[in-house]
């Protein structure tokens, strides 16, 4: 049978989009990898095998390779032909698909140019109609890294020290050093630090006390290759000697005028610093206005916004007010609409905006893994589409440990500090989206110059379970707060600078649960 992925994905996120997806039954195939990793050396080509059993056709079939999400992808092969605008930015024009042996079931991806950030686990996904099997494939990344080079220097005490060092290691190679009669000694002191590219540099240095050792060696070995690279350095005698009075009085003497020198040059930078950071604040301050007194504009718009149990995905559970989700490893047995997601773990808001400006805020805490923002009422809900402009979604994303705009290529988004509240202002005749930081009423990003048609609709995707809640804020003097269940922060902590709730999530974690709807006993997918 097929193996599944155990990554660090939560388990969760798996479950809902592949094996709880509710029109897909057991495949009249298998999917079979390698049984083994498959070793690569950066910069050089890498492929990935995986085959149908029993040996059939896979021209007909859909053939999808991802990491730790189904979607943007590593390669998506279908209908003939790869799918590049389901591909991962970083897998563009490297990424291609081996399918010599396609019409026995047999393909691979292959990885032009491996780099550090390709090791890790595969999964080969095929599918055919409602059926689908899959299979995971490790890939080692392994570099050999440059020729050590041996620096000396002697000691004021007479001791010799050395240190040995090489460039473009992975993963961390180990150090040893020996002595012309083989005897080996350890390090007194180790670096490894990985470089932009992930490639580590080894620096290791040693003491030589023994006058008796002519020659020292300095060893690096990837363990992973089985090779290892060696350099050798001699010792002269005349390379210990014993330092004399004066020569002691002139290092003195040469300390004190380096520390009085590098006195005045700190003292120098920091009258520099102040003074620079005195014209900053003031640039600042004028700009922390501007910002302020936009989002003041678009809190004027405020509207109260609640969530549509039409468009809910099985694994999201409504509270009984239409007001709060969670996401959760069980799938309830809901009717079969057009309006519900059936694939992304989505919902979208009850209301719908055609015209004017309009303006709500979400609590997200400290959880990750969310996707907020705004999308066409009528977007495709089944299947994998990717979440863009051009299918009709404007949003910003929490996923691992970065923030993102989702549009096609992905735009990172560098904030000063994790939001705690998230801003959402639409303005449908200028076209613009925007969304704030509401710790400090900072902008985030803004969707601009769109040429709206039709309705729009507030759109919320959770990626992971989690116990606490994501809450979309009250109106000022309107209904109590929202919350969509996710990984937020404390609940009882009051968020500065909301003008539309002054506490937007002030129940505990036991009170919120006591007001879920009763579910159905939880069961899997068909």
């Amino acid at each position: 049978m097929a193996v599944f992925p155990n990554s660090g994905l939560p388990r969760c996120l798996l479950t809902l989009i592949l094996l709880q997806l509710p029109k897909l039954d057991s495949a009249p195939f298998d999917v079979i990898g390698p049984p083994e990793p498959i070793l690569a050396v950066v910069g050089e080509d890498a492929e990935l095998p995986c085959r149908l059993s029993p040996n059939a056709s896979a021209e007909h079939l859909e053939l999808r390779w991802f990491r730790k999400k189904v979607s943007p992808a590593v390669l998506v092969h279908r209908d003939g032909r790869e799918q590049e605008a389901e591909q991962m930015p970083e897998y563009r024009g490297r990424a291609t698909l081996v399918q010599d042996g396609i019409a026995e079931g047999r393909v691979a991806l292959r990885i032009c140019g491996v780099r550090v950030s390709d090791d890790g686990e595969y999964t080969c996904f095929f599918r055919e109609d409602g059926s689908y099997e899959e299979a995971l494939v490790h890939l080692k990344v392994a570099a050999l890294g440059s020729d050590p080079h041996i620096s000396m220097q002697v000691q004021e005490n007479g001791e010799i020290w050395l240190e040995c060092t090489s460039v473009g290691w992975y993963p961390e190679p180990q150090v040893q050093w020996r002595t012309s009669k083989g005897e080996k000694f350890p390090s007194t002191s180790e670096s490894r630090n990985p470089d932009e590219e992930g490639l580590f540099t080894v620096a290791a240095s040693v003491i030589i006390r023994d006058t008796s050792v002519k020659n020292v060696s300095c060893y690096i070995q990837n363990l992973l290759l089985g090779q290892e690279k060696e350099v050798e350095i001699f010792i002269p005698a005349s390379s210990l000697p014993r330092l004399t009075p004066w020569i002691v009085a002139v290092a003195v003497i040469l300390m004190v005028l380096g520390l009085l020198t590098i006195g005045s040059i700190f003292f120098t930078w920091r009258l520099y610093n102040e003074r620079s950071r005195e014209r900053r604040n003031e640039f600042s301050s004028k700009e922390r206005l501007l910002e302020e007194l936009k989002w003041k504009k678009a809190t004027l718009h405020a509207v109260d916004v609640t969530l549509d149990p039409d468009t809910a995905h099985p694994h999201l559970f409504l509270y009984e007010d239409s007001k709060s989700v969670r996401l959760e490893d069980s799938r309830q047995k809901l009717p079969e609409k057009p309006e519900r997601f059936d694939s992304w773990p989505c919902v979208l808001g009850r209301e719908t905006f055609t015209s004017g400006r309009h303006y709500w805020e979400v609590e997200v805490g400290d959880r990750t893994d969310w996707a907020i923002g705004v999308c066409k009422e009528n977007v495709m809900k089944k299947g994998f589409d990717p979440m863009t402009p051009e299918n009709g979604f404007w949003a910003v994303e929490l996923y691992g440990n970065g923030y993102w705009a989702l549009t096609p290529l992905r735009t990172p988004l560098p904030l000063a500090g994790p939001p705690r509240q998230v801003g959402i202002f639409l303005d449908y005749e200028s076209g613009d989206i925007s969304f704030y930081n509401m710790n400090d009423g900072s902008h985030i990003y803004t969707f601009s110059n769109i040429s709206f048609s039709g309705p729009l609709r507030p759109f919320f995707c959770l990626w992971s379970c989690g116990k606490k809640p994501l809450t979309i804020c009250p109106i000022a003097d309107g209904p109590e707060g929202v919350t969509v269940i996710a990984n937020a922060q404390d609940l009882s902590k009051e968020i500065p600078l909301s003008p539309i709730g002054e506490d937007c999530a002030s129940a505990d974690a036991d009170t919120l649960h006591s007001k879920l709807i009763p579910t159905q006993p939880s069961q899997g997918a068909p």
